[in-house]
């Protein structure tokens, strides 16, 4: 099948494996349908369904902003989405991004699916320290095309793959600082956020891997339970904007 005008181009030559291989073509979305598929997350209206796809040339997944009916909340999740598509075509071939498959609309797209899973205390720590290592060079690596993430605090918007590579989802949240010259004054204070998840996460999950004179002060701050708190908090701003 011929690639669609909203489809990606092959990565450059000699692209690093942790870009990925090359995703499978975007089928219609009638046939996408017709494949075996499981759904990642569905939370309800005013937020986005993430559904896995097993297509023949490899499994996708597909992310798609399901209506609310308050203005307010699906403004939000439409620009978050946008920029979550245009994010992905920008970096697409990056390592430690998925490679991007294409877009039914601009609130509906397919990433390529890849085999990794959040970060847990019950891994074996040799393969926390690999992962955390990874996390930083390939954040380093998105910085280097001034790029910022802005939501790594969120543990599962950095994946880890069985040998310890990571990668990156759900771009909403961050900017291209390339070209726009507000992004570019502002670029050095928003790395500065990308880089406290390292530090969150080896409080969390290394804390051998932090300096010793400040290990006990970064693992009280970043206790799991605020980050669960944060998160049924806002869960619950979402219902009651959301509520009929």
């Amino acid at each position: 099948m011929s690639r669609t005008a909203d489809e990606s181009p092959a990565p450059p030559a000699g692209e690093s494996a942790d870009a990925g291989a090359e995703p499978p073509a975007l089928p219609p979305r009638e046939e996408l349908e017709r494949h075996p598929h499981h759904v990642l997350k569905d939370e309800g209206p005013g937020a986005p369904r993430v559904v896995r796809y097993d297509l023949p040339g490899g499994p996708v997944v597909l992310k798609e902003w399901l209506p609310s009916g308050s203005r307010l909340v699906d403004f939000w999740g439409h620009m978050i989405l946008r920029r979550e598509i245009r994010n992905y075509r920008v970096l697409d071939g990056t390592p430690g991004i998925p490679r991007f498959v294409g877009a039914y609309s601009d609130r509906c797209f397919v990433m390529a699916w890849v085999d990794a899973h959040p970060l847990k205390r019950k891994l074996p720590q040799d393969l926390k320290d690999r992962a955390l290592v990874d996390l930083e060079t390939k954040l380093e690596g998105l910085h280097a095309r001034r790029f910022v993430h802005l939501d790594l605090h969120q543990k599962l918007n950095a994946l880890v793959t069985p040998e310890g590579k990571v990668w990156f989802v759900d771009l909403g949240q961050g900017f291209d600082c390339s070209r726009n010259l507000f992004l570019k004054l502002l670029f050095p204070l928003m790395v500065r956020v990308d880089r406290r998840a390292i530090v969150k996460f080896r409080a969390r999950y290394a804390p051998h891997m932090l300096p010793e004179a400040d290990r006990d002060r970064l693992v009280e701050r970043h206790k799991e339970s605020r980050g669960k708190a944060w998160k049924h908090l806002h869960r619950r701003i979402r219902k009651r904007l959301t509520r009929p």
